[in-house]
């Protein structure tokens, strides 16, 4: 069984593929037992949960062990996510981790050749360190929202006219980002080569300077930040 690695993301459909594996998923607790607990996966499968779960439980649960069989976990984390949770969200970083996963087998098994993938247009670097955090296609996407009438009422300076910019960019959850294994909702973003504050993670969301709302969240400061633009190589990839 490989416990070493960071657990992979998974919903009912993705656990099959992980068996023996530490994985983690959020289910909806459907019953408590002793040592066990049944629930429904974001994608809407039956999970059983084994373990030793907390004594008061909410509707959602996020849990990491290791993936028994193709519906059963054996958990050693449990963390309470409370009674509302943006399932759709949460399967859509189950696709995206997915799919960097069958790209990244892709280019090791490839990497015998010459042929090389095109650089990013664009790389984000800690300023401190200089250490790659994110590239261009990390980045999660999010409507702009209107500004300050978005924020609560002691959060605003009153200039409603001015269009806010985005301060940070939301990018999606990866293996340098160590802390969000650990089972906890919210916690600071840690550059892993000179541990410098790059910004915050909340799986219930946070707002950006914008406005909007982005759910689950995985913030990094602007200002915190170098961003780096490449041409790409129209030579690459060629033989």
């Amino acid at each position: 069984m490989d416990t070493s690695s960071p657990a992979a993301f998974v919903n009912g459909a993705l656990l099959r593929r992980y068996i023996g594996q530490k994985v983690r998923a959020v289910v909806q607790v459907i019953r408590s037992d002793i040592g066990s607990v049944t629930g429904k996966s974001t994608d809407d499968q039956q999970i059983v949960v084994k373990g030793s779960p907390p004594p008061s439980l909410t509707t959602y649960l996020e849990v990491i062990g290791i993936a028994e069989s193709e519906n059963t976990i054996r958990a050693d984390v449990w963390t309470n996510f409370g009674d509302n949770f943006d399932a759709g969200n949460y399967n859509e970083l189950c696709r995206r981790e997915e799919v960097m996963n069958e790209l990244k087998v892709e280019v090791e098994s490839n990497s015998s050749s010459q042929e090389s993938l095109p650089k990013p247009q664009a790389m984000y670097r800690c300023k401190k360190c200089r250490r790659i955090v994110a590239i261009e296609e990390n980045i999660v996407p999010h409507e702009p929202g209107k500004g300050e009438e978005c924020f609560a009422w002691k959060k605003r300076s009153g200039n409603y006219a001015e269009r806010v910019q985005c301060s940070s960019i939301f990018v999606e959850p990866m293996k340098w980002m160590q802390n969000i294994h650990d089972g906890t909702v919210e916690e600071k973003l840690l550059c892993l080569g000179c541990n410098a504050r790059l910004g915050y993670f909340n799986w219930a969301g946070m707002q950006c300077s914008c406005g909007a709302w982005v759910n689950p969240a995985f913030q990094l400061h602007k200002s915190r930040l170098d961003e780096c633009k490449s041409e790409p190589n129209p030579n690459q990839g060629t033989v």
